[in-house]
């Protein structure tokens, strides 16, 4: 993968977060016994692991890499962590302990696992690093009192786009101006989704330049047409290409096409149908997103045209349009869905429906239900919901009265 062979091998290499890498060496360089530990938050692919793993590098020190999505439970912590927090070498050298995805410690088994991490901190003989993606998650708050917040953020799109004109230098490739902004732009600030982009790109099947860049500037037209051209496309040839004009990120465009299908005039079992069709590609994304194999984007839009068009009527469906919303009420309308999604996934086993189903038909019904204690309360136990969902659950029924 071209996001291994061009991963950075100095520090300063990174692109961007030059405050973020400065404040990690600093607090390194300072560190003593019972200090805090540090906790780099931020989206993914703007360089937190990469920054640590040079660090480490760097200063001589051993990395203790774990990933907290992995050993989510207090045992599996403490079987992994504790001779790494012991250990010192007769030379007094020292390991640098990595605790990656702490916002993934969700769930009723994790419960002590935020605790221990919080007594690791206090007697570790060696110091701790954090990473989190998402700065809102309950996990991520509870770690706050006990460690030095640092924060990433995307870094600016001409240094992405420097950074994969490099490559394209260094892969003897031609590639067209136009064509990396546009990798730049789907990427959205993860660098190294920028990467995968690119190499999948020139893994394609090769086609002529001037098609190339007409592809590329189709981008730029406005989304609603693009949107719009899907639904109400005369052929699959042409809501195919409607589709490659989207210069949205795929999980956007996921959710647009759920919310134009949801408002759509298709009969109900056309729509369920469709909803099923596009809980499918939800569920590849969740799979592209777990694994960071975006080779697989490549099936992502020939899944809708394959299996949602055909279903559409010309007409019945309509693009509804998103508001031109800040970056930041984006992130946290993002990290609502997510919950949301986690739910859904949740109620489905439990239901024998689809996560999709479950989210666009039962879910606004069951928020509406939260508002009765007994139930919210009956529901938790049910799906073995954590303590944080209840206050979830109490804010959605608030929506749902509203």
């Amino acid at each position: 993968m071209w996001s291994e062979k061009y991963r950075p091998k100095r520090m300063d290499q990174l692109i961007g977060n030059e405050e973020a890498r400065l404040a990690l060496s600093a607090w390194l360089s300072k560190w003593k016994q019972g200090a805090k530990a540090i906790l780099l938050v931020g989206p993914p692919g703007t360089g937190k692991t990469t920054l640590v793993t040079l660090l480490a590098k760097e200063t001589g020190m051993n990395l203790v890499d774990l990933n907290a999505s992995d050993v989510r439970t207090k045992d599996k912590l403490q079987k992994r962590m504790g001779e790494a927090m012991s250990t010192v070498s007769l030379f007094g050298e020292r390991s640098l302990i990595f605790l990656d995805e702490v916002d993934g410690l969700a769930g009723r088994s994790d419960y002590g696992a935020i605790e221990f991490i919080k007594e690791s901190v206090k007697e570790s003989q060696n110091p701790i690093v954090m990473a989190a993606n998402d700065p809102d998650s309950d996990e991520v708050k509870k770690l706050a009192s006990f460690c030095v917040p640092v924060r990433f953020r995307p870094p600016p799109p001409r240094e992405v786009e420097m950074y994969l004109r490099e490559i394209v230098r260094g892969e003897g490739l031609s590639v067209d101006e136009e064509e990396l902004r546009a990798y730049v732009i789907d990427a959205a600030g993860d660098v190294r989704q920028a990467i995968n982009l690119l190499q999948s790109s020139q893994q394609e099947s090769p086609r002529g330049e001037n098609d190339r860049l007409r592809h590329y500037k189709d981008r730029d037209r406005p989304v609603s047409e693009a949107f719009s051209g899907f639904f109400e496309a005369p052929t699959k040839a042409e809501a195919a290409i409607s589709l490659r004009k989207l210069s949205v990120p795929p999980i956007e465009k996921i959710r647009e096409i759920h919310r134009s299908v949801v408002k759509s005039n298709l009969p109900p079992e056309e729509k369920a149908r469709a909803l099923e069709v596009v809980s499918r590609v939800d569920f590849l994304m969740s799979k592209i997103m777990r694994s960071r194999d975006w080779r697989l984007l490549r099936y992502l839009d020939r899944q809708l045209v394959e299996d949602l068009y055909p279903i559409l009527k010309r007409g019945a469906v309509k693009y509804t349009g998103q508001d031109d919303l800040p970056f930041p009420v984006l992130l946290r309308l993002w990290n609502d869905s997510k919950k949301i999604r986690e739910l859904s996934l949740k109620y489905a086993a439990k239901a024998h429906t689809s996560g999709m189903g479950a989210r666009s038909q039962d879910l606004p019904y069951v928020f509406a239900l939260c508002s009765n204690k007994s139930f919210r309360e009956q529901l938790e136990r049910s799906l073995d919901l954590d303590e944080t969902y209840d206050k979830f659950l109490q804010k959605e029924a608030g929506r749902a009265r509203g």
